[in-house]
């Protein structure tokens, strides 16, 4: 009996050692946190300006570490670093402040990398008064462009301009710069009369200056028509008054240039035709004989450009389709017929000498459904 007590007793005593000993282990795994008190950050900079090369200047209070996106993709975590940007720009610039608490800010400003404006352009015309100005200013962020003509301005960076007669023109670029800053360069284009063929305005009496052949001479056209003109055009106009005729209507005027082998020439128009035209057609040639004037695919034949209803203006036996401004363009869009479609109207004599240019008019059977109107002929050297 005793013995037994005993056994109990040490059980007891076992269990109450071991509760002891979990208890003391749950204690030994609590973790103490320690907080560190302190402000949150302010973030601050400045830079300089004029320049790619940007000095930043930290002005942050209370931070203990510094992260800097240049917004080109490259970044620092120097307090106050210097940056080299590889073009000029308009860049988001973000500096985050860190404290020694954990707390973080950020700030972000628009930073203009760039030296000052300077504006500059050049002009690169070719013929008559059709101009592209080359806009070579420094540090541009907006420009406008005054042509000296009582014209509208333009804010196209390289923009193309038609002067509306020959002359001197003060031309003003004002270019604003990244920096917000103004510059303003003007210069004097002369536009010159580099037009090879006399009377292309079509004005009254210009048709003094043009034959009319022979062989082809049943629509005769009206000079310094001004009721309507094409697209681009300026005053008076070529007027092919609307015809209809059933066995075949044509008309074909020219005139001598001279030329020299070699040299590459552009023909440009505007044209205007109506819709519904059947069987008719409007051809520009280029001939070295006053009496030859064929649609030719041969080399260095005169045919060169072309409106056609038997070649895709429009379908054949079946309406034209309205065409209105430029020459080279309508027929591209038209059946890209002519010689002079795969050179762009460009031209390449192959003797020095006199060439013919002729304006054709006329249809097989059928209607222009209204007036053809031409104007702005050009024929003009470009090298």
């Amino acid at each position: 009996m005793n013995m037994k007590i005993n056994t109990n007793i040490c059980a007891l005593g076992l269990a109450a050692m071991l509760l002891s000993g979990l208890v003391a282990c749950k204690k030994n795994e609590i973790v103490s946190s320690v907080v560190v008190d302190g402000v949150k950050p302010t973030t601050a900079f400045t830079n300089t300006t004029g320049s790619l090369v940007i000095t930043f200047t930290n002005t942050s209070q209370n931070g203990d570490s510094y992260y800097w996106q240049f917004g080109d993709g490259t970044n620092s975590t120097e307090k106050s670093p210097v940056h080299t940007y590889a073009s000029p720009g308009k860049y988001n610039v973000i500096l985050k402040v860190n404290s020694a608490a954990g707390y973080s800010t950020t700030s972000t400003k628009v930073v203009p990398a760039s030296v000052p404006a300077v504006a500059d352009f050049t002009l690169a015309s070719n013929f008559e008064t059709n101009g592209v100005f080359s806009n070579t200013s420094l540090a541009a962020d907006a420009v406008v462009w005054d042509f000296g003509d009582n014209t509208a301005t333009s804010t196209d960076l390289n923009p193309t301009h038609k002067f509306p007669a020959y002359g001197d023109y003060t031309v003003k670029l004002t270019v604003t710069g990244l920096l917000g800053d103004v510059s303003v360069k003007s210069k004097v284009v002369s536009v010159a009369n580099t037009n090879l063929l006399k009377g292309g305005g079509f004005n009254a009496g210009d048709g003094t200056f043009w034959q009319t052949w022979s062989s082809q001479a049943s629509i005769p056209p009206d000079f310094g028509y001004t009721t309507d003109k094409p697209a681009g055009g300026y005053d008076g106009c070529l007027r092919f008054k609307s015809f209809t005729n059933s066995a075949g209507l044509n008309h074909l005027i020219y005139q001598a240039v001279q030329v020299v082998a070699g040299k590459k020439y552009s023909l440009s128009a505007v044209v205007k035709a109506p819709a519904g035209g059947k069987n008719n057609y409007l051809q520009f040639y280029i001939s070295k004989d006053a009496n030859t004037w064929v649609e030719s695919s041969a080399a260095d034949a005169n045919f060169f450009l072309a409106l056609n209803n038997y070649h895709a203006w429009g379908a054949t036996s079946s309406s034209t389709t309205a065409v209105n401004g430029d020459l080279y363009k309508a027929v591209v869009a038209n059946g890209s017929y002519g010689l002079g479609v795969a050179t762009a109207g460009v031209y390449t004599a192959t003797t020095t000498g006199t060439l013919y240019i002729g304006i054709q008019c006329g249809v097989y059977a059928g209607t222009s459904n209204g007036d053809i109107l031409i104007d702005n002929l050009n024929f003009v050297p470009l090298n």
